[in-house]
């Protein structure tokens, strides 16, 4: 997913929801980091992806909680 669709996407979540999404992400890097230090990881890039998705989460949240 493209960067701008993706703050699109989570612009308009509350807390809650940014919550979630945000321990979905770091659920997947989880599985993603095991997989790659088992070498069955095949797209490498989708660390880099889930790494910066997770952050953009983070940082609308304390964006978030700053505005409250």
């Amino acid at each position: 997913m493209k960067r701008k669709e993706f703050l699109k996407e989570i612009e308009g979540f509350d807390k809650g929801a940014l919550n979630e999404k945000a321990n979905k992400l770091a659920e997947e890097l989880m599985r993603l980091r095991f997989k790659q230090a088992s070498k069955q990881l095949e797209k490498g890039h989708l660390l880099r992806e889930t790494r910066k998705a997770l952050a953009r989460v983070k940082t609308k949240l304390t964006q978030k909680a700053t505005k409250a």
